[in-house]
């Protein structure tokens, strides 16, 4: 294991318990990886391909069948480990209903740290930073029902940060969201990521999304296809069409444009990539 991975997967299988007696279904096998304290990582794939399992094995929600998931050295599987590997580890999930329950945003963010027994003090310091971070500090005394979907969201995030979690990872968080509200969360995680060096593991369908992440993992079928920077990973078409898997939209338009134009450049990846090299071809001319 790398000495700075904060997680580390190892070999791991882990199957669900069937509709028949002793049937088993594989959800991850033979998983192995390892993500750096500090890296913004995003995880692909499509449904059924085992994401969601490698989320809830990264904080002991599940054990492995097989291999082992060690949290900054810890043995997520081991029992004795559970406190201390969920608070390293935060997970925030798909449906942000879900996760609030208090009837005040500062009482949801500080349901957590309160049954750490923090003492009031720093209690407050850890509910306004955590509110502060994610840009709802405002909001604090607001009920949650009236909140839109990209905001309930950020509030469930704060509340992952009040726990002060070394790694937050995302499952689907973007999912059921329109798109200002992935874009508010987005931007809030990369935030995080940036300032404060928490470690994020980004689970999403949304191929623009994991465009703008440091390095992209790609599942499929419960094993890893691809594991590499953004700009390599989207340049892998037969495989990500193999897992079932579309190319991120400005990808799909510039494959359109070269078409037309082969001196369309071959690493566009971002929006901003495919304007810069469409206004580059009106300046050359090459438009005529």
């Amino acid at each position: 294991m790398d000495n700075k991975a904060i997680i580390a997967f190892q070999n791991v299988y882990y199957a669900y318990q069937g509709d028949e007696e002793g049937e088993t279904i594989p959800a991850v096998e033979n998983l192995s990886f390892s993500i750096v304290r500090g890296e913004f990582v995003a995880l692909l794939g499509h449904n059924g391909s085992g994401k969601s399992t490698v989320a809830k094995l990264c904080n002991g929600l599940l054990t492995p069948t097989g291999g082992t998931v060690l949290v900054d050295g810890l043995n997520a599987a081991d029992e004795n480990n559970l406190f201390d590997v969920r608070k390293r580890v935060g997970i925030v999930f798909q449906n942000p209903d879900n996760q609030i329950i208090a009837a005040l945003i500062e009482d949801d963010v500080a349901f957590g740290p309160e049954n750490l027994c923090i003492p009031h003090p720093e209690l407050r310091e850890r509910v306004d930073g955590a509110l502060k971070a994610v840009d709802m500090y405002e909001y604090r005394l607001a009920e949650p029902h009236k909140l839109s979907g990209g905001q309930k969201q950020r509030v469930a995030i704060a509340g992952i940060l009040a726990m002060e979690n070394d790694v937050i990872v995302l499952d689907e968080s973007t999912a059921m969201l329109d798109p200002r509200g992935r874009r508010e969360v987005l931007e809030a995680v990369r935030k995080l990521n940036r300032e404060r060096g928490i470690t994020v593991l980004f689970i999403t369908h949304f191929m623009e999304e994991a465009a703008q992440a440091d390095r992209v993992m790609v599942m499929d079928d419960g094993e890893l296809a691809l594991d590499g920077t953004p700009r390599f990973v989207f340049a892998q078409r037969d495989i990500l069409r193999r897992a079932g898997l579309e190319l991120p939209l400005p990808l799909q338009l510039a494959d359109a444009l070269r078409g037309i134009f082969p001196q369309m450049p071959q690493d566009i990846l971002t929006n901003e990539d495919c304007t810069a090299a469409i206004a580059a071809l009106f300046a050359q001319g090459e438009t005529q």
